[in-house]
Parts: C-alpha cells; structure tokens; sequence
C-alpha cells in the first residue's frame, strides 16, 4: 500500500490525541538526536525493511514536515511505521548490548539515566487542529505514487508483453477506420465518376451505340451506372437485363450540395403531397408487387408498359414497377413549384421547369406540366 494511503488511514482510525501523542514520541525521539532507523525500533520494536535515505532528521525538518513541507526520508518513515502495531511504551534500540555484564560500572550505565531523562521531557503544547496541509501533501503523494505505478506497471515493467498486442491491433484498427470513412461517404450526394443523371426532358436512351433506335426516354433527374464511356455517348444500365445508349450532352456527373436524410425528404412528401391513398407507409410501397397493389387498391384505371417498365394508374398517381416491384411513385397533379421544393432542401439539379433532391435512399423530381400551375412529382428509389 502506498505510503500516503497507510498515513490517511491511520488518521481515519485514531483520534486526535492519539495523533498528536503519536507525533510528540516521535519529536522526542528527534530531539535526543536518535535517527530514524532507532526512533522506529522505540516505537514498533523492529527495524525498517529497507534503510531510510536520509537516517538523521532533526526536529526543525519534523516539524516542517508537519506543517506540510515535502521530505522523501520523513515521508517514507511515517508511512512505514504508522502501517506497524505501535507500541503503547518506547521498545529497546538495536544497538543495546543484552549481553552486558551485570557488574557495569557507574559511567557504563550513563545510557540509562540518558534514556530515562529523554522520556522525562515535557511535551510541547499539542496542537488541537490536524495538520491539513500535511494531510494535503500525503494525498498529492498517493495520486503522483498511483500514476507512477500505472505508467510503470503498464509501459515498463513489462514492454515485451505489450509489443505483441499493439501489433496485433493495430491492422484491425486501420480496417475499422477505412471501414467508418467509406460509410460516412455514403450519404454524400456528390455522384460517383461512374454515375450520370440526365439533366433534360425526356432523353432518349437507344439499343444501338449508332443512336438509331430508341429504347427508353428517361425523365430529368433519373441516375444510371456508367458501363462504357466516350467523348459523345455512354453506354449505361438501365435493369440487370438491359442496357443502353445516351448522349452525354443530355446528363450530367456533377450534382450541387449533399444528400439530406431519408426521414427529411419522406416527412416532406407526406406534408405536401396527397398521400391519403397510402394505407401503411409510402416505404412500404416501394417494392410491393402488381399483385399486391391490386390487393390493395383493386385493378389500376389504366396500365402501360415500355421494355424497362410497368406502369399502373389509379386517379391522379401511378406506380412505376421494375420486374414487377415499385420502383417510385408519381403524383401526376401536385401543386409543387421549383422554390415550394427547395422549402425541402436547396435543388441539386434543376432548370425553368424540373427540379432535383436526393437522400440517402430516395430521389424527389419535379416536372412542370405545360400550360398549368401544376407539376408531376417522383418519389423514386435510389439505387446505384
């Protein structure tokens, strides 16, 4: 136990007096220029384990060290001995010789009158008030002991064991960290190099790299995975079955501000566009099947399908599937303008009659209707 510790200790388990009796033996034992290695045998009647640096103390340095001054000798004597049974009487000195003989004559014995007038020494006036600075500096010595422990104990005493474990670690910790930053890029909406989104009307995307049949018009805002690239089209992948062709004058790779969350852009859509058709959650929606939605909404108005897509009407919305699972949802007759969407979040993408923003899952687009104040909007999944 630390030196500090075993001092606190012994003054939250004796009284005053028996602190200040305890600390007057040890001043008289001073005074008569007796050392420390003999003021501990009178006191606890062994000698100390391990010799003290500084043996001869006098009684200034014990009473200095009483009102708080720093003595590494007195420090390391007063919690050995406050740590032992102290003895209720002075105990016999080491260097007294038990086998004197019995007829010593008148000067041999001077040692004895020495001793006894030693004890006989009047006390000096006790002190009723514990010294609390010195009980300040026993607390700053446990702290400054306790962490020098751990620094030894963890980085010195035995390096070789730690050596083995930080290289072990150590590979694991770069992969979390390339792990967390590939996860925090995630939700940025800057897009990839191999991603384009079309940034016109109706853009067409043909079979052939010639551009002489159409296979699908894309709408502005749509983001496809570039396959193959040139200085005037990209082949791009429209399904898992087909591909196709676009000019790279109709997209665009460079989007303006981040992605916002999921829950931002759906809480939106549910203030401001008529979801009174959804009987659970506009997520659960997405990727319910043709016959689920007949399920729940009976047979659509009116159907269409292109090579891509499917597509089920019912009133003033309709459903866009893909391999017969909902891939977005349009509002064919929403009161949105550019700036009533940028109420959401500044537009990513936008022109006089289209505006873009995306989450982290979803894309919002809005498509002007001609000669209305109306506009056609598309919650449509993300995904590239």
């Amino acid at each position: 136990m630390h030196r500090s510790l075993q001092a606190l200790q012994y003054y939250t388990s004796h009284s005053e007096d028996d602190i200040i009796r305890l600390h007057e033996r040890i001043r008289s034992s001073l005074a008569s220029t007796e050392s420390l290695t003999d003021t501990m045998i009178r006191l606890t009647g062994d000698a100390p384990l391990i010799p003290f640096k500084q043996d001869t103390v006098t009684v200034d340095e014990w009473q200095n060290f009483l009102a708080g001054k720093h003595h590494e000798s007195l420090a390391d004597f007063y919690g050995m001995l406050v740590a032992r049974p102290i003895l209720t009487e002075d105990g016999p000195l080491e260097d007294d010789e038990p086998e004197a003989p019995a007829t010593l004559s008148r000067s041999q014995r001077d040692d004895t009158p020495r001793r006894q007038k030693t004890k006989s020494i009047a006390p000096a006036r006790p002190k009723r008030k514990l010294p609390w600075g010195w009980i300040a500096l026993l607390i700053l010595c446990f702290l400054l002991g306790a962490g020098g422990t751990y620094v030894y104990s963890n980085y010195l005493a035995s390096p070789k064991s730690s050596a083995p474990d930080a290289t072990v670690e150590q590979p694991v910790a770069v992969e979390e960290s390339t792990a967390d930053e590939k996860t925090d890029d995630k939700p940025e909406a800057k897009p990839e190099a191999n991603v384009l989104y079309v940034n016109t009307r109706n853009s067409n995307i043909y079979r052939d790299e010639a551009l002489t049949d159409v296979l699908y018009e894309a709408d502005f805002g749509d983001g496809y995975r570039i396959l193959e690239a040139s200085d005037s089209i990209s082949k791009v992948e429209l399904t898992d079955e087909w591909t196709g062709y676009i000019k790279n004058t109709d997209t665009t790779k460079e989007l303006s501000g981040d992605a916002i969350a999921d829950e931002t852009l759906l809480t939106w859509v549910n203030d401001n566009l008529d979801t009174s058709f959804v009987t659970e959650t506009l997520i659960d929606l997405i990727g319910k099947s043709s016959a689920e939605l007949n399920s729940l909404y009976a047979a659509p108005d009116r159907t269409f399908s292109d090579d891509v897509n499917d597509y089920l009407f019912y009133g003033n919305h309709f459903f866009t599937l893909q391999d017969d699972r909902v891939i977005a949802i349009d509002w064919s007759e929403a009161d949105v303008s550019n700036d009533k969407l940028a109420t959401l979040a500044p537009l990513q993408l936008e022109s006089e009659t289209t505006g873009l923003v995306m989450s982290n899952s979803y894309r919002l687009q809005r498509f002007a209707k001609d000669g209305t104040d109306l506009s056609r909007v598309r919650l449509a999944e993300q995904n590239l």
